[in-house]
């Protein structure tokens, strides 16, 4: 989509108060960002991939037997 499709997404949530909606759009822009840096180690330095992509890694808690 075209930033003037994000930028009207935005104003119309935020003039009608949907917070709901401004937190998936910036949700997604904090993935957008953690994906262009992903991209960006990988061009620069490859060694570096290993450990940005390990941090997008879900925690699991360890279950218990």
């Amino acid at each position: 989509m075209k930033p003037r499709h994000y930028r009207d997404l935005i104003t119309r949530a935020s003039k009608a108060g949907d917070m709901h909606r401004i937190d998936q759009l910036a949700a997604q822009l904090a993935q957008a960002e953690e994906a262009h840096r992903l991209l960006q180690a990988l061009t620069h330095c490859p060694a570096c991939v290993a450990s940005a992509a390990a941090g997008l890694v879900p925690k699991v808690t360890q279950i218990e037997r």
